[in-house]
C-alpha cells in the first residue's frame, strides 16, 4: 500500500468512534500466523477475543502497513449490538422494496457492482432472540453479519469470481450515529433464530431426545444459547475451534454434544471446503479427554460477546448455577481466601496473566465476571483503610495537609478531570502543567508568579502511540533530564500496579491520558455509574493506600463539548476542568491560538476561575492562570478576599499584621472578613506567615506577620523595562496602581523560565485591543517594585486609597 493510502487509512481509523471492537485486517496474500494465506478479509488473531480500540488498530498498522492495509468491525454484542446488512448483489433490487429503510445507515461501498453494506443496531432487549445468515440461507443476494467481522474501510481485495477488480472499501455516514435495523430486518433474524431451534429438533423437543433425566437436556439448552453468540474465527483458529469442542465434551461427551459443536463448525464459511469429504468434528471430537478446558471456558468466550451472562435466557440463568454444583465444581470458597487471591493476582505485571487469574477467580466463586471481583475488592479495600467514628472535635485535632503544587491552582492531595473537545488541547494543557512540576518552574497566578513545588511526573498512557507522546514532549519543549516516568498500555483497574509504581516513583504529579483509553474494555460504560469506579478509588485512597499526589485525568467532551457519561464520573474526583476554544468576546484579549480552561467544581472553594493555554510566535506553550487579581465587578463580602491579597503583594517583600489589613481602607470588609480571608489564602499557599512581632510599647500576645508568597524573581524575570508607550486604558483603572508604574515585560516563551543568557529585555508595546499584554495578567496586575522604600509603597496606596474612595 502506498504511504498516502495508509496515511488515509489511519485518519479514518483514528476517528472511529470508542466503544466497538475494532480489528486490523490483514493484506490480501499476506501469510498469517496459521501458516495460511489471508484473502484480504482475515482479521489479527487477538481481535477475536480483546476488543481492540481505534488507537490498538492504529498502532498496528502504524507498525506494520505492508501486513495490515484495511480495519474491520465485529458485530453483536461486542461492538454493541452493530448488524451489518452485507449485500452481495441485487442492491438495486433491495433498495426499491427497502429504500426509504436504508436511508441514514453508514454505508460500505467497493469495485463491486450493485453491491454494499449497511450498518445498523439491534436494541439490546432483542440481542439473544435474533441470528446472523449466510448467502446461502435465503438467496436473496444478502447476508446478514451478527457476531462475525466485517471490513469497513480499506484495500478491497476484489470478488472470489475475479469480476470486481482490487480497489478500496469507500465509507459514506456517521458511526455514532447509527439507526435502529428496520423491522423486516429484524423480521429475518429473528426467523433465522427460530429456524435453529426448530430444525435442530433436539433442543426444545426433549421427548424426541428420549432423556430419562432432564439435566443433559438443560446442558444442552444452555451450551447451544453459548454458541449463538459465540462466533467463528475464521482461518487460523484451529485453537479456538477446538477449545469449543474440548469445552462442549466436557459436560455432554455424546453425540448430542457433536451435534452441538458440528452445527456450530458448519456456520463458519472460511471452512465450508472442509465439509466436501464429511464431518471434520467426527475425528476430533473423540480425541478429546478430560482437562482444563471446562464448560466454564464456554461461559466465559460467551460473556465476552455479551457481557452479563445476557446470552442465557432469564430461567436459564438459575439452572447455570446448579448446573455448575452438579459438574463437581468447588463449593463457594471463604470470603478471605478469594481475597486474598485477588490481591495476589493484582500484583501480577502481565495484564494478560492477570486478566486470566481474575476470571479463574470470579468463576470459582460464582462471580458474574471478573468486574464484579474487582469491585468487591476496591470495596474490601476501602473498607480496611477507613477509620472509626469520631466527634466534630477529634476530626478538627486530626493532623491533615492539604498543601499546593502551584499555589492556588493544584492541590495535593487531589484528583483533578480535565476535559474538551478533540484537538483542542486537554494533553497540551496536562503536560504544559507536568513541566511546571517537573522543572519547578514558577506560575503565573493572579497575574504574580508563585513558586512551584518541583518533584517527578508520572504518565500514564492508554490511548496514544509513543510517535505521539514523543511529539509532545517536543513541542513543551521538556527537558531530557526532566523527572518524567512514562507507562503505556495503562488501564485504571490495575489498582495493586498503580500502588506499586506509586511507591517507586512517589511523583507529585501523575497524568492519565486518557479516562477512556485507560478503561480498556469498559469504554462503552462510560454512560453507567460503575464506570466512575477506578475514580472513586483514586480519590478516597489518594494518601491512604500510595503517597499522596494531585492526579490530572484527560477526558473528552460530548458532541456539543458538554461533559461526556455519567454524573459519576464528576462527583468521583476533586475538580473538574472545562478546555474550550475563547468566545468571540474573548477572542480580542486572547487571540486565535488560545485556549480558555474554566474550572467548574472545586471542592477547594476555586469554581469559577480559569487558566489561559496559549501557542506563542516561537511556537512554544505558555499556561497562566486568568483570573483578575482583583475583580473591580465583584461587589459581594468574599471580594475583601482578592483585596487583601492585591494588598500583601504591593507591599512584598514586608509584610502586614491583621491589625493593619483591618485598618486599611483599600482591603474593605469586617474584621471577620479579614480573618477568614487570611485564613483561605494561607490555606491555599498564597500568602504565609512570615513571624510574629509585638508593636512597640504594647503588652499581649504577638500579632502574626502575613507576607505573600511569591517567586524570588517578584514575577519580573531579570531587570525591569520601563515602557515607552503609554499603558493600556485598563491599566490606569486598576486598584493601587498609578499609569507611572512600570510594566513588566511578559515572558517570551514558558512562563516564570528566564533565559539566563540575556540580561536585558526589549520594552513591550501595547495591544491594539484593550487588556494586556502577552498574558492579559501581565499589563492588567499591579506589580511591587523592591527598589521602592516602604514610604514610597505607603504613599502609592495612600493615593491609590483615596482613587478607590
Amino acid at each position: 500500500m502506498s504511504q498516502s493510502k495508509t496515511q488515509d487509512l489511519l485518519a479514518f481509523v483514528r476517528q472511529l468512534p470508542v466503544g466497538m471492537a475494532y480489528a486490523p485486517i490483514y493484506a490480501k496474500d499476506q501469510a498469517i500466523q496459521s501458516g495460511k494465506i489471508s484473502k484480504g478479509k482475515t482479521p489479527l488473531e487477538r481481535s477475536h477475543h480483546q476488543v481492540m480500540a481505534p488507537s490498538d488498530v492504529a498502532l498496528q498498522i502504524e507498525r506494520k502497513p505492508n501486513v495490515f492495509q484495511a480495519v474491520g468491525v465485529f458485530t453483536g454484542g461486542r461492538s454493541m449490538g452493530l448488524v451489518i446488512l452485507d449485500v452481495d448483489r441485487n442492491l438495486s433490487r433491495l433498495k426499491k422494496k427497502w429504500g426509504e429503510s436504508l436511508e441514514g445507515a453508514p454505508v460500505i461501498t467497493s469495485t463491486k457492482a450493485n453491491a454494499a453494506k449497511y450498518l445498523f443496531r439491534v436494541p439490546e432487549a432483542l440481542w439473544g432472540s435474533v441470528k446472523g445468515f449466510g448467502l446461502s440461507d435465503t438467496g436473496a443476494g444478502y447476508e446478514v453479519l451478527w457476531g462475525r467481522q466485517g471490513v469497513i474501510y480499506g484495500a478491497y481485495p476484489g470478488s472470489s469470481d475475479g469480476k470486481a477488480p482490487e480497489g478500496h472499501y469507500g465509507f459514506e455516514g456517521d458511526l455514532e450515529a447509527i439507526p435502529d435495523a428496520p423491522e423486516w430486518l429484524l423480521a429475518e433474524m429473528r426467523d433465522h433464530a427460530g429456524k435453529e431451534i426448530q430444525d435442530g429438533g433436539f433442543i426444545k423437543n426433549r421427548k424426541a431426545l428420549d432423556f430419562s433425566d432432564r439435566d443433559p437436556a438443560e446442558v444442552a439448552e444452555i451450551i447451544q444459547s453459548a454458541l449463538k453468540v459465540i462466533p467463528g474465527q475464521g482461518a487460523g483458529s484451529r485453537d479456538h475451534w477446538v477449545k469449543v469442542g474440548m469445552a462442549i465434551h466436557s459436560e455432554l461427551p455424546t453425540d448430542l454434544g457433536l451435534t452441538l459443536w458440528s452445527a456450530w463448525s458448519a456456520e463458519d464459511p472460511e471452512f465450508s471446503q472442509e465439509w466436501s469429504e464429511g464431518n471434520p468434528c467426527d475425528e476430533v471430537w473423540k480425541s478429546f479427554r478430560k482437562g482444563p478446558v471446562s464448560l466454564g471456558t464456554l461461559f466465559w468466550m460467551a460473556d465476552q460477546q455479551m457481557p452479563g451472562r445476557m446470552w442465557l435466557a432469564e430461567d436459564l440463568r438459575k439452572v447455570v448455577m446448579q448446573l455448575e454444583a452438579d459438574a463437581g465444581q468447588e463449593h463457594l470458597p471463604r470470603f478471605s481466601e478469594i481475597i486474598l487471591a485477588t490481591r495476589e493476582a493484582l500484583q501480577l505485571e502481565n495484564p494478560a496473566e492477570q486478566k486470566y487469574e481474575l476470571h479463574k477467580i470470579a468463576y470459582k466463586a460464582k462471580m458474574r465476571d471478573a468486574f464484579e471481583l474487582e469491585k468487591m475488592y476496591v470495596d474490601q479495600v476501602q473498607y480496611e483503610s477507613q477509620s472509626e467514628t469520631m466527634t466534630v472535635k477529634e476530626l478538627l485535632q486530626q493532623d491533615f495537609e492539604r498543601s499546593y503544587l502551584i499555589p492556588d491552582l493544584l492541590p495535593n492531595p487531589a484528583v483533578v478531570l480535565i476535559y474538551g473537545a478533540g484537538g483542542d488541547g486537554k494533553s497540551m494543557a496536562a503536560w504544559t502543567l507536568a513541566k511546571h512540576i517537573a522543572t519547578g518552574a514558577p506560575f503565573v497566578i493572579r497575574g504574580q508568579h508563585v513558586p512551584v513545588q518541583q518533584g517527578p511526573v508520572l504518565l500514564l498512557n492508554g490511548d496514544q502511540p509513543l510517535v505521539q507522546m514523543q511529539e509532545q514532549l517536543l513541542e513543551i519543549e521538556m527537558p531530557a533530564d526532566a523527572p518524567v516516568t512514562l507507562r503505556t498500555d495503562w488501564t485504571l483497574q490495575s489498582y495493586a500496579r498503580f500502588q506499586k509504581l506509586m511507591d517507586r516513583v512517589r511523583p507529585k504529579l501523575v497524568v492519565i491520558d486518557s479516562l477512556i483509553g485507560c478503561s480498556g474494555g469498559r469504554a462503552f460504560d462510560e454512560n453507567k455509574s460503575d464506570f466512575a469506579t477506578p475514580l472513586y478509588w483514586l480519590t478516597r485512597n489518594n494518601g491512604v493506600l500510595f503517597p499522596a499526589t494531585t492526579i490530572l485525568i484527560i477526558h473528552h467532551a460530548n458532541k456539543t463539548g458538554g461533559f461526556r457519561g455519567t454524573s459519576a464520573i464528576r462527583d468521583a474526583v476533586d475538580e473538574t476542568w472545562s478546555l474550550r476554544r475563547p468566545s468571540d468576546k474573548q477572542l480580542e484579549q486572547t487571540g486565535a491560538n488560545a485556549r480558555i480552561i474554566t474550572i467548574e467544581k472545586s471542592r477547594s472553594g476555586r469554581g469559577g476561575t480559569s487558566l489561559m493555554l496559549r501557542q506563542e510566535a516561537d511556537l512554544s506553550f505558555t499556561l497562566a492562570d486568568w483570573t483578575p487579581e482583583v475583580d473591580p465587578t465583584e461587589t459581594t463580602p468574599s471580594g475583601v478576599i482578592d483585596r487583601v491579597l492585591q494588598r500583601l503583594r504591593v507591599v512584598y517583600p514586608a509584610g502586614k499584621t491583621r491589625d493593619e489589613l483591618n485598618s486599611d481602607p483599600i482591603c474593605g470588609g469586617s474584621v471577620a472578613g479579614i480573618r477568614k480571608a487570611l485564613q483561605r489564602l494561607e490555606k491555599r499557599g498564597l500568602i504565609h506567615v512570615m513571624e510574629e512581632r509585638k508593636a512597640d510599647g504594647k503588652r499581649g500576645s504577638a500579632s502574626k506577620v502575613y507576607q505573600a508568597v511569591l517567586s524570588p524573581s517578584r514575577g519580573e524575570v531579570g531587570n525591569t523595562c520601563p515602557t515607552k508607550e503609554k499603558p493600556c486604558d485598563t491599566n490606569e483603572s486598576k486598584v493601587g496602581q498609578q499609569p507611572e508604574i512600570q510594566e513588566v515585560v511578559p515572558l517570551k516563551s514558558n512562563v516564570g523560565q528566564p533565559d539566563p543568557e540575556k540580561q536585558a529585555c526589549p520594552t513591550l508595546k501595547p495591544r491594539d485591543t484593550k487588556g494586556s499584554g502577552q498574558w492579559d495578567t501581565s499589563g492588567t496586575y499591579p506589580h511591587a517594585r523592591e527598589e521602592r522604600s516602604q514610604a514610597e509603597l505607603d504613599q502609592l496606596m495612600q493615593e491609590a486609597a483615596r482613587m478607590w474612595d
